[in-house]
């Protein structure tokens, strides 16, 4: 039975008013977590600087402040600018199956943008100003683009700046990618001079374009710090936190009071002494420094702690990777009865990936430079998000792509059916 699906945006409609009504019923009354500094960023924008005057706060890129930054000028209220959240979620999830259709069957390509649209872990950000979905939706769209153009050996100038563009705002939106796209364009360059191959320079070209987008955030940054390709100064305290040598700590991510993890549960003592016991004395000394002296200090110490316990390093890598498919382990931690909710989720795009990294390794010489080259991308991506503190929700920015390799997998490369 093939399920063909005539028109997508009426199809995954159903999950548009799924997602506001999420939104409406579960978003909070305040803002909380990175909600206060993405709107002060978007408000900043409307009169005309970034960076807050009085110290230098480049915490994160400039892509969702950005595309609020409009809509608060309009006077939408807190609730319509989360709002947002979901129609850039529902569109993601759009463009994923009109990618996927380019590589499997109508049935599979349904069956695995149904996943992406009911993989409820990734509800909760959509109910804050966090730029999980502005980022999933591009990824989605880069996805789509990408199959739908580079298979075409007349690809135009145009469809070049257009991809280049959905990629270099998504550096804009999650900085990490800046520094995955720097090295994608050069792991790039080597496959195009090796195998001669032109879809490997053509993503050479897109990545140089979307480089170029930045040029002008990159230019700003420079003027107030000296350094060039600076994307955050937030990036010294994810390593230093990922290079925590304390056994019993695993290298996830705090704040500066230790209380990142404190308040989502009121039956949960607060851990910040515990974390304060090894790293206060830290905190006192770099935070005589402020902007990018800070951030270099916190990487000085990151470095020296990894240099000092590299087994210990490695073990919170390792750790990362739990947090970055499970959301565990925690420092100092009680598990939480929410916690069971990512097991079974989460447990299948474990597997996924897994079978993913294993069919691929049997199959290597199956792949088309074009799944290579988004392969490639997907793993710059993951080992840059495991070397530093990881969270859950990076995963989400890239699991359309783990699907849509493990889509192509199952279509292409082995013989695995899918049936209802």
């Amino acid at each position: 039975m093939q399920l063909k699906v005539k028109n997508s945006w009426i199809f995954f409609a159903p999950f548009l008013v799924l997602y506001t009504c999420i939104i409406y019923i579960f978003q909070g009354a305040a803002l909380t977590g990175d909600e206060p500094r993405y709107l002060q960023f978007a408000q900043n924008l409307l009169h005309g600087f970034y960076s807050p005057k009085e110290e230098l706060n480049l915490w994160n890129g400039p892509g969702y402040p950005l595309l609020i930054a409009p809509f608060i000028k309009l006077g939408l209220n807190i609730t319509g600018l989360r709002l947002l959240n979901g129609v850039l979620q529902y569109a993601s999830v759009v463009f994923l199956y009109q990618c996927l259709v380019y590589w499997v069957s109508a049935k599979k390509a349904l069956v695995l943008s149904l996943f992406w649209a009911c993989y409820y872990i990734a509800f909760k950000e959509m109910t804050y100003l966090y730029s999980e979905c502005f980022a999933n939706f591009l990824v989605c769209l880069f996805l789509y683009y990408s199959s739908k153009n580079l298979v075409d050996p007349k690809v135009t100038l145009k469809q070049f700046i257009l991809l280049g563009i959905i990629l270099g705002v998504l550096i804009l939106t999650k900085v990490v990618f800046g520094y995955v796209i720097i090295a994608f364009a050069i792991l790039l360059f080597i496959f195009y001079a090796v195998k001669k191959e032109s879809t490997y320079l053509r993503f050479f070209y897109i990545a140089v374009v979307a480089l170029l987008i930045n040029i002008p955030y990159l230019f700003y940054t420079y003027q107030l710090t000296g350094k060039a390709f600076y994307w955050s100064n937030a990036g010294g305290m994810s390593l230093y936190w990922a290079s925590t040598p304390i056994e019993g700590e695993y290298g996830d991510w705090n704040d500066a009071e230790f209380k990142a993890y404190c308040g989502y549960d009121s039956l949960v003592p607060c851990n910040s002494a515990l974390f304060a016991k090894g790293h206060q004395q830290d905190y006192n000394e770099i935070y005589k420094y402020t902007g990018v002296a800070r951030d270099e200090a916190f990487k000085q110490k990151a470095i020296k702690n990894i240099r000092q316990y590299p087994a210990k390093y490695f073990k919170n890598t390792i750790a990362n990777i739990g947090r970055f498919f499970f959301g565990i382990p925690g420092s100092y931690q009680y598990m939480r009865y929410q916690n069971l909710w990512r097991i079974l989720p989460n447990a299948i795009v474990f597997c996924i990936f897994l079978f993913s990294v294993v069919m691929s390794l049997l199959n290597i010489k199956k792949h088309p430079p074009l799944i290579i080259a988004l392969l490639s991308l997907l793993f710059l991506y993951f080992g840059a998000s495991i070397v530093v503190s990881a969270l859950q929700r990076q995963l989400y920015v890239v699991l359309p792509l783990i699907l849509v390799w493990f889509g192509w997998l199952t279509q292409k490369a082995v013989a695995v059916k899918l049936r209802f």
